[in-house]
C-alpha cells in the first residue's frame, strides 16, 4: 500500500482474512479508509448495505464512531443497515453505545463460567436470526 499512489499517504489497511471472510459469504468488499475525506466515506456508506468493524490492532475509534453513528441514523430512519464488530470492533461498539464514553469496562472475578444469552427481543422476530427457526 505504501507504493500505491491511490492511497496518497494513508496508512490504514484491512487484513486479508476479513476480506476473505466476507467474500466467502458472497459480499463484495469496499474498504472505508481511515483518513480519507468525510465526504468519500459518506459516499461509500450510501452505496453499501453493511459494515464490518474488524478486530486486530488499530486506532480507528473516532473514525469508527463516525461510521457507527451514520449506520445508527440509517437504522433509526427505517433502513436496515447491519454492522458487525469482531473483537476490537465489538469492543468499539460497546464504547460507542456507552453513556459515559470510554469508561465502561470493569473487572469481574469469574473463571470458567457459562452464562445464558438473554435476548431483549424474540430472535425469531429479527432479520438476523429469523431464518434459524426454533
Amino acid at each position: 500500500m505504501l507504493n500505491d499512489t491511490r492511497f496518497g499517504g494513508l496508512n490504514s489497511y484491512v487484513m486479508t482474512a476479513y476480506v476473505s471472510f466476507m467474500e466467502a459469504a458472497g459480499a463484495r468488499v469496499i474498504p472505508l479508509v481511515l483518513g480519507e475525506p468525510e465526504e468519500v466515506t459518506l459516499e461509500k456508506l450510501s452505496k453499501l448495505n453493511g459494515v464490518l468493524f474488524p478486530g486486530g490492532d488499530g486506532d480507528y475509534l473516532e473514525f469508527g464512531r463516525f461510521i457507527f453513528n451514520k449506520i445508527k441514523e440509517y437504522n433509526d430512519n427505517g433502513t436496515y443497515y447491519p454492522a458487525w464488530g469482531t473483537c476490537l470492533g465489538y469492543e468499539a461498539f460497546a464504547i460507542y453505545a456507552a453513556d459515559d464514553g470510554k469508561n465502561l469496562l470493569s473487572s469481574f472475578p469469574v473463571d470458567n463460567a457459562s452464562l445464558p444469552l438473554k435476548f431483549v427481543k424474540d430472535p425469531r422476530q429479527t432479520k438476523m436470526y429469523n431464518w434459524l427457526g426454533d
